[in-house]
C-alpha cells in the first residue's frame, strides 16, 4: 500500500512540475502564464486533498478492521484461559477430595 501511495505522489509531482516547466517556457504573457500556474496549483491542491481524503478513509476503515480481530482473538483467548483455569481448579479440587497427588494436565 505505501508503494502505491508513494509511486502515485512522485507521479502527481512530476506531472505538477512537468505542467509548470511547460507553463514556464511557454511563450505567452507574464499574465496568462501567471493564471496557468495558479490554475495548475488549484487544480493540484485539490487533487492532493482529494488523495488524502481517501486516505484518511482507507486507515480509518482498516484500523476498524484491525480492531475488531484484535477483539475477537482476544476474546477467544479469554475464553481458552478461562477453561484452562477451570481445568486446573477441578484437577486440584479432585486431587484434594481424593487426597492423593495427580499430575495437573494442560487440558486447554
Amino acid at each position: 500500500m505505501r508503494k502505491l501511495e508513494s509511486n502515485l505522489l512522485a507521479l502527481m509531482a512530476g506531472v505538477a512540475i512537468g505542467a509548470l516547466a511547460g507553463v514556464l517556457l511557454a511563450p505567452d504573457k507574464g499574465e496568462k502564464t501567471r493564471k496557468r500556474i495558479a490554475d495548475g496549483s488549484a487544480r493540484l491542491r485539490r487533487d492532493m486533498e482529494d488523495k488524502a481524503s481517501e486516505l484518511k478513509k482507507d486507515i480509518t476503515r482498516k484500523s476498524a478492521e484491525l480492531k475488531k480481530e484484535l477483539d475477537e482473538q482476544l476474546e477467544l483467548s479469554k475464553t481458552k484461559l478461562t477453561k484452562f483455569a477451570e481445568g486446573l481448579v477441578a484437577s486440584a479440587k479432585e486431587t484434594l477430595a481424593n487426597g492423593k497427588k495427580t499430575e495437573i494436565t494442560d487440558k486447554a
